[in-house]
């Protein structure tokens, strides 16, 4: 590695130019690697297809008792090659016929059927060129991909949907079930009254049909993915949100909730025309509506035009931000509006353009997590956006520093789907970066290259090397190297940053060397690294290049000696900055600097000078502040709980009285971490006093992990406290969990089944497992909701199953691994299996 040397003028401020001076330092040695590295898995590359499937209609009657389908799906196919047979995806379906009606095949054809497959013989080839027309007559009882979910406010009745990532579509259709291929759907959908059925597209006609059901006809015209194909039923009410652009938008609510649908979709019709404007590319589809169901299986599902999402969203005022309870944080980046808009986002990434394999899924969700965060600088302005990427990489940074593993965006390796949508990484990391080349580009050729983007690619399947070009041919700009390393690398850099300012030659030298592990796919990385500089008066602002070395350092040509060096000032950055610096420094910056230097100034104060008296005023002046951005004081309050002093507690104790609900809880979590002598009596006058339920839930919480069996009675008398989504039962049972004891167990175990929420009932088993983890009722507990639980419930029960040993569940898990039509929950089954087994060879031993 040789040594280079440049010279860069770069006019900063009219009042004079400034110097700087560029050497790269070769470092004698190189990071040790500190444990990390780089996760692996099955290969999977971009699957090979036989044929083009034209269109796809599925007529359906949906028997809901007897959790079982039945009708016949008609597909029009284009053969890719010369084909003898077709094979089509089809888990645990009962084929029953199989006819053709086109020149290439007429009449019944002969069939077989695997585990996961349909193969159709044909009576002579077909060639590229021919238009096959089959259809299937089947039946089935899907384990995955349909959930058949009890209503919780209405015994007897029912909703199901329909979840179909990684594959799950090939439950109850029989199809091509992965993500890159792409065509027209209709759904005609039989179901009894008074139940709906709601599907993609327009729909087209609900016509009677005996035995008191009802026929629901729906097409989609454009074409999209497999998985995106949806089928909600359930006792819905629609509500109308209006025209945006021509397009009719709305949303499907739980009878008797259409007001709280009002409320929380109300910002749709804005959102849609933000993203139209933001993308520079209209909403592509016929319509766009929302569904709400309760325990949906994930947070929201974005299928084309009708996006599913979990109840948990439905509230009124003063219910939180979140879209489900998060008593750990102040900020939840799933805050409602961020899924809502996340959702929709994904009708221009994902379900217009969708990554051509699960490893590129990267172009889905990375960017629909940005778009959120974009709509949040829309709506809540710049500060509230910095919060949200600061967020974002505590979260990612804290997942690498924990788990030690990396991995890049763009990645084909994993054992099951779940593994490639680390929200760690693929969402938060890959938002971000997304931000970084935001500001590589600038904001109008980032812009633009997404429109050109979209427009090129709409309606396709895409990889990161068509993002890459797209941006080569809007902007000209050659981003190979970008690529290369955020996309294609892994990691980030730690960046260690010394600085030294010469008098007499009225220069300040920056020296930021790179101390990341050197592991595979993580080197050094070349960065533009924005600085800040506070001298005479002035703040000079430039960006910096770091270039993919050891070490750099910079001299800067400045008349007077710094009074605050900032790098990357506004939290532009996927890295970590170690920058020591002094209370004075750090005061001045979390003053003067933007947010996101500002979160990093009053943080370093709390670690590296908790005594200083800098520390104290910082602190003061922030919560007293009324003008203050709100999370910089909620950031403020939280962080008292790790100076503990007398002076931190009584303003802790002022924060509590502010009127925004997210500063009273960020104090309520600061007081988590003081002595429970102090804490504990301004907890529960929390408990009793304060208005909103996140806060009263916060605390509830903080009080079982200060003193759980002291507080057992009061914690047991906030059980049945009313609240949105029954957050502060949720955290009651959290607390009482913390007690050990077996005695709470009979107030905590009445939670873990129906009709309670999936939140509610995973707070229950894991407080259960808590007090009694030998009990043979709780393990017959997680054994049913391994098998029948909401579909997160049914992953947390196969995790406890396995850890806790259960010798009595392995009959039940080995089926699951078998049999379950989801991959999922087969890989955690055979995990699962394979620790009980260990441990009982560990103890035959």
């Amino acid at each position: 590695m040789g040594k280079t040397e440049r010279t860069l003028l770069v006019k900063l401020l009219p009042k004079f130019a400034v110097v700087i001076t560029l050497t790269v330092l070769f470092l004698g040695g190189m990071p040790r690697a500190n444990g990390q590295h780089l996760s692996g898995g099955k290969y999977h590359p971009i699957r090979e297809r036989q044929f083009d499937i034209l269109h796809y209609r599925a007529d359906l009657t949906v028997d809901i008792g007897g959790k079982r389908v039945s009708g016949k799906a008609a597909l029009r196919l284009v053969p890719l090659r010369k084909l003898q047979e077709i094979r089509l995806d089809a888990i645990g379906l009962e084929v029953r016929r199989v006819t053709a009606q086109s020149p290439a095949a007429k009449g019944n054809l002969s069939f077989r059927t695997g585990e996961e497959t349909l193969s159709v013989e044909l009576p002579q080839p077909a060639m590229p060129g021919d238009t096959l027309s089959l259809a299937i007559e089947y039946a089935c009882a899907p384990n995955a991909g349909m959930f058949f979910q009890r209503d919780p406010e209405h015994p007897g009745e029912w909703f199901v949907f329909t979840y179909g990532e990684g594959g799950l579509s090939a439950n109850w259709l029989p199809i091509y079930s992965d993500v890159n291929d792409k065509f027209s759907t209709e759904m005609v959908i039989t179901v009894p009254r008074p139940y709906t059925a709601i599907s993609n597209g327009r729909l087209l006609s609900i016509a009677d049909a005996p035995q008191n059901m009802r026929t629901f006809h729906w097409l989609q015209q454009k074409p999209h993915s497999s998985y995106l194909i949806a089928l909600y039923i359930g006792d819905f009410e629609y509500g109308k949100l209006g025209n945006v652009d021509g397009v009719p938008a709305g949303f499907w609510v739980p009878r008797g909730h259409l007001e709280e649908g009002r409320y929380v979709f109300r910002k749709t019709p804005e959102m849609i025309r933000f993203f139209a404007r933001r993308f520079g590319y209209p909403y592509p589809w016929a319509k766009y509506d929302q569904v709400a169901v309760p325990d949906y299986a994930i947070g929201g599902m974005e299928h084309t035009t009708v996006a599913g999402v979990r109840a948990s969203v439905l509230r009124k005022p003063p219910a939180p931000d979140d879209s489900s309870p998060r008593l750990e944080d102040f900020f939840n980046l799933w805050r409602t509006e961020g899924l809502i808009s996340h959702e929709l986002a994904h009708h221009w990434f994902g379900d217009n353009l969708t990554c051509s394999s699960l490893g590129g899924i990267w172009l889905n969700e990375s960017f629909a997590t940005y778009a959120q965060m974009l709509w949040d600088e829309e709506a809540n302005g710049e500060d509230s956006f910095a919060l949200y990427r600061i967020k974002a990489l505590d979260s990612y940074l804290n997942y690498v520093c924990s788990n030690h593993t990396i991995r890049p965006l763009e990645w084909p390796y994993y054992d099951a789907p779940d593994d490639v949508y680390t929200l760690q990484i693929t969402y938060y990391k890959g938002a971000l970066i997304l931000h970084m080349l935001r500001r590589v580009l600038g904001d109008g050729a980032f812009f633009r290259s997404l429109s050109f983007y979209l427009h090129r690619h709409e309606f396709q399947n895409v990889d990161g090397h068509d993002f890459l070009k797209a941006i080569r041919l809007a902007t000209g700009r050659n981003l190979q190297w970008f690529f290369d390393e955020w996309i294609h690398g892994a990691g980030h850099p730690v960046l260690e940053v010394s600085k030294h300012y010469f008098p007499g030659r009225r220069l300040l030298e920056l020296r930021i060397a790179q101390v990341q592990p050197l592991v595979e796919k993580q080197g050094y990385f070349k960065l533009p690294l924005e600085v800040w500089v506070w001298s005479g008066g002035h703040v000079l602002r430039d960006t910096l290049w770091l270039a993919d070395e050891a070490a750099n350092t910079f001299h800067l040509k400045l008349p007077r000696p710094p009074e605050l060096v900032c790098l990357d000032p506004r939290g532009d950055l996927v890295a970590e900055i170690r920058f020591g610096k002094g209370a004075k420094a750090l005061a001045v910056q979390a003053e003067k600097a933007p947010v996101a230097a500002k979160f990093r100034a009053l943080r370093a104060l709390v670690e590296n000078h908790p005594a200083a008296a800098e520390t104290r005023k910082a602190l003061e002046k922030v919560i007293g502040n009324s003008r203050a951005f709100w999370g910089l004081k909620a950031e403020a309050a939280r962080l008292l709980g790790e100076l503990r002093t007398s002076w931190a507690l009584k303003l802790a104790q002022k924060a509590l009285k502010d009127r925004d609900y997210r500063i009273r809880k960020a104090a309520v979590l600061s007081l988590a971490d003081f002595p429970a002598s102090q804490a504990v009596p301004v907890l529960r006058r929390v408990v009793r006093r304060d208005r909103h339920p996140d806060v009263v839930a916060t605390a509830v919480l903080a009080l079982g992990k200060l003193d759980a069996s002291g507080q057992k009675g009061f914690l047991s008398a906030q059980l049945e406290r009313p609240s949105w989504y029954r957050e502060i039962t949720l955290a009651a049972v959290r607390a009482l969990g913390m007690t050990g004891d077996a005695d709470v167990v009979p107030k905590i175990k009445q939670y873990a089944g129906e009709p309670y929420n999936q939140h509610l009932r995973s707070a229950a088993l894991d407080a259960w497992a808590a007090c009694t983890p030998e009990d043979a009722e709780l393990h017959r507990t997680l054994v049913d909701a391994a098998q029948t639980g909401p579909y997160d419930l049914r992953q947390q029960a196969i995790r406890m199953l396995g850890k806790l040993g259960v010798s009595s569940s392995r009959e039940a898990l080995k089926r699951i691994a078998t049999g379950s039509g989801d991959q999922n929950l087969r890989v955690l089954a055979r995990a699962a299996v394979k620790h009980i087994d260990q441990l009982q060879e560990a103890a035959e031993k």
